[in-house]
């Protein structure tokens, strides 16, 4: 792995060096700290909004057949933009001017980029295939490096997430599985099956000692798995009608649970307990939770409104700071990504 670039996975899924080559204590990169939301419209838009005013900076308009933007990924460069294609498009982004800079498509039959993540190297692309399949590109040259096929019955990759040694996939299966994939080799070191009930494996994030594996169930479930053993350790069950763990992110204390539900419904878990501590309900209007980030202040929830709307949240509150409502056309957020990264610390790869 790269040993030269701070770690971008960021802090919702990584929050301290476990497993890394150490932190670096020192003043932050300069980068401007932006939330990017990506739109299920033809073609698809990728806006930059300014987390403190929560105001519409630049916007990406994607070339034409670019429809859908399923999925986003930031790998301290760029903005990586998964699209609802086949077969799919993963589009790379400059943020500083929002243009195109190079783009991947994938081979046939790799259809509907559901997921995308990035290991310090590579940026993985996951389909709706079944079996489900993973594309590991080169984002030098946005390239196919390798690609993984999911076992038969592993179907349908809708959550992507990486613990800086393993990528993580979660599909669309009944009970649920995740597979814990060796990035070097892209092939599976062990499988995470589900208790009964558990179905569809909608998203995925990582605390820096468990991975967190939320369920289209109502209401919905989320457990906590050991990636060195890939068992269950505890299972969070939802309030009745909070349904459909659509997104879930961590910052650094708590994990969070976004639910289809209308309006939104975001639950502030406690990992070590696997309980509900707070919850945050939107206002009304604010319907489905497709997306969750966090920015090391605020969590940001995207929601499958027309048109599109984040909502800043303070997570000491849980409580609404401030709204994004996005331009007309700019409908249905399925995602969200940021570009900072937690105070003054940051990781660099092994």
């Amino acid at each position: 792995m790269n040993t030269d670039i701070p770690f971008i996975q960021y802090y919702s899924e990584i929050n301290k060096c476990f497993e890394l080559e150490g932190c670096i204590s020192s003043p932050s990169p300069t980068i401007t700290p932006y939330i990017y939301a990506g739109y299920s419209s033809a073609p698809g838009y990728v806006d930059q909004i300014n987390p403190s005013t929560m105001t519409l900076v630049k916007s990406f308009t994607a070339p034409s057949g670019h429809n859908d933007v399923y999925s986003l990924a930031y790998d301290g460069t760029y903005i990586y933009v998964g699209y609802n294609t086949g077969p799919g498009i993963v589009d790379q982004i400059n943020p500083s001017t929002m243009t195109l800079v190079k783009l991947f498509t994938a081979p046939s039959g790799h259809n509907t980029v559901y997921s995308l993540t990035y290991d310090g190297t590579y940026v993985y692309a996951g389909y709706d295939t079944n079996p489900g399949i993973i594309d590991q590109i080169n984002p030098s040259t946005m390239t196919l490096v390798k690609s993984f096929t999911a076992p038969s019955g592993h179907s349908y990759v809708f959550a992507l997430t990486y613990d800086g040694t393993y990528i993580y996939a979660g599909y669309g299966t009944s009970p649920g599985i995740v597979d814990q994939i060796n990035p070097s080799t892209l092939t599976v070191n062990q499988t995470f099956t589900a208790p009964s009930g558990h179905n569809d494996v909608y998203s995925l994030a990582y605390d820096g000692t468990y991975i967190y594996v939320g369920y289209n169930t109502g209401p919905g479930i989320v457990d906590q798995i050991n990636p060195s053993t890939m068992t269950l350790v505890k299972s969070f069950t939802a309030s009745s009608g909070h349904n459909y763990v659509t997104a879930l992110t961590y910052d650094g204390t708590y994990v969070y649970a976004g639910y289809g539900t209308s309006p939104g419904i975001v639950d502030q878990i406690n990992p070590s307990t696997m309980t509900l501590v707070k919850l945050f309900t939107a206002s009304s209007g604010h319907n489905d939770v497709y997306s969750l980030a966090y920015d090391g202040t605020y969590i940001y929830a995207g929601y499958g409104t027309s048109p599109g709307i984040v909502d800043q949240i303070n997570p000491s509150t849980m409580t609404l700071v401030k709204s994004f409502t996005a331009p007309t056309g700019h409908k249905y957020i399925f995602s969200l990504t940021q570009n900072v990264i937690k105070g003054n610390n940051y990781a660099v790869f092994k």
